[in-house]
């Protein structure tokens, strides 16, 4: 069977377009202005050969496209720079205008989002505003409705191309079983389309060109992803979309709503990527009462999504769905397919700023018995990050970085999370369970409680359970600081708590105040400060091992950031801080330079690694 980038390179199809209606004019032009031209460069910026199309789904600057145009779906590789080229003149082919990054991407939906990070100067952007369209409902979708793509196909030149057709029908995700994984189309496509938008009769997008198929016969056939499949990448990565459903009147979500990311905005988008979603449901009362993981990873004919829920030693199959015609969203889990106990949703339950969802418990006993409602549940769901798998690697070994930057999580790991109104806690990491996730113990002040620790997209989430049964929740980015918050039970909905900052090593291993040891252990997620005669301190962040012995980090001082080597053993402590304009800082000091919680040394000052260097005077180095 020919690959995904072969079907959607080898794609030219006839038009098939009879009975199209057309679309209004400042609707195509609202349309045309938020169709971009992609092409992927390498790390130097240099154009690889490849190119495709995208569409500018908020004003600020992200953009829905396929995976193969940014990436190599076969390697998972993904392009470090990709060419944002903007549509001026309709019969000029499109200008340099912006640089993008891949922000999420899914390679076996074939979809991905890239964020315009910077201009063509290579200057950040800032705030944008720009042209964008609005986001449907594909599932609305029907055979014969008309549909409308905008792209670059590349037939005819460089130009932006549009055509019309209809919808022929839907398939599953090999392309002849059941299913909506795809819509066949006829509107007249290329190459150059891959990425572009296809959208519905009221000028809002609905999918994304993403193959082309030559059958027997000189029969060809388009093949677009519906948009239903995007919202696992939109919703968690995108800011200031807006939708429109079943022709109403649009909605912008002021925080976007998907598993896990709460807003207030109804219903919640599905995240039906094959990425899946993963989290917790809390349940007081009955006899499911307790915390329930869940993993969805399968998604269903109807549009749902199919997984796992485990609580203990119960372990049960599980479905996430939207009740449309009840407006009700429904997580709900059997042994045995007879028997559910199912949390339902409804649109009270689920409040702007919050990330957890609140429904009412019902027990089933079979599926036509009316159901009891027998307690209350707090839904608290995320799409899993792309390429995470879901039965995770053996117990005990490494997790991957959930992001740049971001620690590898193992059992028998000891952390240090500090919580600004909570104390520190030090946190001793168990097997990796089913889930990709560390549980473990919290101790403080002689008192243990549980751990959660889970590693999700660019952030690590940490759950320490306290002895009075109440919880604090700890979100971070890679600087390892984040914010808190608290909740009371399973079923509140949680107050902020400040900040909360994570370390590596027990509560007190170098920590401020605490009397250092020669030599001195280094460790990912600590961090220190460097105070340099003449310059000022620098906060330094220990991020990832290098290639010899010493660790990788960031450097910041007030607005200025850098980056930082340092090294440390039996014999010298070594810091080098390269600054923003390339000249670097250097702190070197043995063991008679340790006193108490600080090492003084020497320090020096470096236009260029050729420099011999410029005395500074003493340095000092402390645990922070």
């Amino acid at each position: 069977m020919k690959t995904l980038k072969t079907w959607a390179c080898a794609a030219l199809l006839l038009a098939s377009a009879a009975g199209a209606q057309a679309l209004p004019k400042a609707v195509r032009e609202r349309i045309i202005q938020a169709t971009v031209m992609l092409l992927p460069t390498d790390a130097n910026g240099d154009l690889d050969g490849s190119r495709g199309s995208g569409s500018v789904i908020s004003p600020q600057g992200y953009i829905l496209t396929n995976y193969h145009v940014v990436g190599d779906p076969d390697t998972r590789q993904l392009s470090p720079w990709i060419q944002v080229r903007v549509v001026q003149f309709a019969d000029r082919e499109p200008e340099f205008t912006y640089w993008g990054k891949v922000v999420a991407a899914d390679p076996n939906l074939d979809l991905a989002i890239v964020q315009i990070v910077e201009d063509r100067n290579e200057k950040p952007v800032g705030t944008l505003n720009l042209p964008f369209v609005e986001v449907g409902d594909s599932n609305a979708l029907s055979i014969g409705d008309d549909v409308f793509v905008f792209g670059f196909q590349g037939t005819g030149g460089m130009t932006l191309s549009f055509s019309r057709g209809s919808v022929g029908g839907f398939t599953g995700e090999d392309l002849s079983s059941s299913g909506r994984q795809w819509v066949k189309h006829d509107a007249q496509t290329g190459p150059g389309n891959s990425g572009g938008g296809v959208f519905d009769d009221s000028g809002v997008l609905v999918g994304v060109h993403s193959a082309g198929v030559a059958g027997d016969h000189n029969s060809r056939t388009s093949f677009m992803r519906p948009l239903a499949l995007a919202w696992g990448l939109i919703t968690p990565n995108v800011t200031g979309f807006v939708v429109r459903k079943g022709g109403g009147a649009a909605v912008t979500p002021s925080t976007n709503v998907s598993a896990g990311s709460g807003g207030g905005v109804w219903p919640p988008a599905l995240a039906t990527g094959r990425a899946g979603v993963t989290g917790t449901v809390r349940v007081t009362g009955g006899a499911a009462a307790g915390t329930w993981t869940t993993d969805f990873t399968e998604v269903t004919d109807d549009g749902g999504l199919k997984g796992r829920a485990r609580s203990g030693s119960r372990d049960q199959t599980a479905f996430f769905y939207y009740d449309e015609d009840n407006n009700e969203v429904w997580v709900e889990w059997t042994p045995d397919g007879k028997a559910y106990s199912s949390c339902v949703v409804e649109p009270g339950g689920v409040k702007a700023g919050s990330a957890d969802w609140t429904g009412n418990l019902y027990s089933f006993t079979g599926l036509d018995s009316k159901g009891t409602r027998t307690g209350d549940c707090v839904v608290s769901l995320r799409a899993r990050a792309a390429g995470t798998s879901s039965s995770g690697p053996v117990a005990g070994t490494p997790a991957a970085s959930a992001g740049p930057g971001l620690p590898a999580l193992a059992a028998g790991q000891t952390w240090t999370v500090s919580f600004s109104q909570g104390g520190a806690y030090s946190v001793t990491l168990g097997a990796r369970d089913s889930d990709g996730d560390y549980p473990g113990t919290a101790a403080q002040s002689g008192k243990t409680g549980d751990a959660l620790f889970t590693l999700d997209g660019d952030s690590l989430l940490m759950i320490v359970g306290r002895a009075d049964k109440t919880f604090l929740t700890c979100t971070v980015d890679r600087t390892l600081r984040g914010s808190a918050r608290a909740y009371q039970n399973s079923k509140d909905a949680g107050a902020a708590a400040g900040t909360c900052a994570l370390g590596s090593g027990a509560a007190g291993s170098a920590s401020p105040g605490a009397a250092l040891k020669w030599p001195l252990t280094l460790k990912v997620g600590q961090r220190w400060d460097v105070a340099f005669p003449g310059v000022g301190t620098f906060t330094v962040n220990l991020t990832e091992p290098d290639e010899e012995s010493g660790f990788d980090g960031t450097a910041t001082r007030g607005s200025e950031k850098g980056s930082v080597l340092m090294d440390a053993d039996a014999d010298e402590l070594l810091l080098i801080v390269q600054r923003a304009d390339q000249t670097f800082l250097i702190c070197s000091a043995g063991k008679s330079g340790l006193s108490g919680a600080a090492v003084q040394g020497d320090a020096t000052s470096h236009r260029d690694s050729k420099d011999k260097g410029t005395g500074l005077g003493r340095c000092t180095v402390t645990p922070r």
